[in-house]
């Protein structure tokens, strides 16, 4: 094998490697139909039909929704929070202060679920809370 063919394989192998794992971390799709407007981050969209997009692995990663029509988007800052005792299991947590909902947990159906950073702190009494169910996104 020449030198030339050697770089072109290890090239080629590089670039579908490359390939491979950003297909995994794109992360898993669901879909909600949130029924109230509601805060991510620092961004307010209104009610709707939202695809949410998930991180395929665990630990400090962004949560984003994007509105089943394209006319809103946001996203937040999540760590890893137990599923375990969770409201919901597949789903959506909401905390309402005032009238405005904002998003605290999301939790798959995994034993590990996604918390907003910012909330991290908040005990189970101390806001009302709202569910929303997860579905799968249709391809």
């Amino acid at each position: 094998m020449t030198k030339q063919s050697f770089i072109i394989i290890a090239a080629l192998a590089f670039v579908f490697g490359i390939g491979t794992v950003t297909a995994s971390a794109q992360g898993q799709v669901l879909k909600a139909d949130i029924p109230f407007e509601f805060t991510v981050g620092k961004k307010t969209l209104p009610a709707g039909e939202y695809l949410v997009k998930l991180p395929e692995t665990a630990g400090a990663q962004v949560v984003s929704f994007t509105k089943a029509d394209g006319e809103g988007y946001g996203m937040t800052l999540t760590n890893q929070v137990s599923s375990k005792g969770a409201e919901v299991q597949n789903g959506l947590v909401f905390v309402k202060s005032g009238d405005r909902y904002f998003l605290y947990q999301v939790h798959n159906g995994r034993e590990i679920g996604q918390q907003v950073v910012r909330y991290g702190s908040i005990s189970a009494t101390t806001l009302a809370r709202q569910t929303v169910a997860l579905k799968p996104a249709k391809s």
